[in-house]
């Protein structure tokens, strides 16, 4: 039986033409022939109110196709890296940059009634070794995300949630969408 994976990128913001989380994701298509994974796409809106929902919208509509994910992968635009995240920060706050329906948000925490300032996330990091590993996936729209999964799937009866940040495009050196493709879709195969 083949491995579902969803995985998800989100549109552009900023007034930019693109995300380069979509062009990844692209290049993920192109190489997807994995033998023992299937994968599955999905682009989310880069708006704080409807991320999360329009990810659990399709989780739902994948369940009751029958479909048994094994994991959540979520590709991000960050700014000049390639990194897997590892926790979420409990904090929107990024003043003066608004989301894509020009939401702003600035020290709202995500969790009110949550103490800590981070939540981590349940992944297995040891397959994306390559890829250098991060504590924080700032602020915005993408930390979002990774806070309200990371409540959603902590349970080892949940899939995986993970989310790895890809550099803008142009500003990731080596790190372009096809090597950053070929990096992610390894690191699936080699989660047992």
């Amino acid at each position: 039986m083949k491995r579902a994976w969803l995985l998800t990128s989100f549109e552009p913001f900023a007034g930019r033409p693109e995300n380069n989380s979509q062009l990844v994701m692209a290049e993920i298509k192109k190489i997807a022939d994995t033998g023992s994974l299937t994968f599955y796409y999905h682009v989310l809106p880069t708006e704080y109110d409807r991320c999360f929902d329009v990810l659990m919208e399709k989780v739902t509509a994948m369940n009751a196709d029958g479909i048994q994910l094994e994991g959540i992968l979520s590709l991000g635009e960050g700014a000049e890296e390639f990194k897997i995240e590892t926790q979420a920060n409990n904090l929107d706050d990024v003043p003066n940059f608004p989301d894509n329906k020009g939401v702003v948000r600035v020290e709202k925490k995500i969790f009110p009634k949550l103490k800590d300032e981070t939540i981590p996330i349940r992944f297995p990091f040891t397959a994306f070794s390559r890829i250098r590993s991060s504590t924080s996936p700032g602020f915005y729209i993408c930390n979002h995300l990774c806070a309200r999964a990371a409540v959603e799937f902590t349970a080892p009866s949940k899939p995986y949630f993970g989310f790895i940040h890809v550099p803008r495009a142009g500003q990731g050196g080596v790190f372009t969408p096809d090597v950053c493709a070929a990096m992610i879709v390894n690191g699936l195969k080699k989660i047992e």
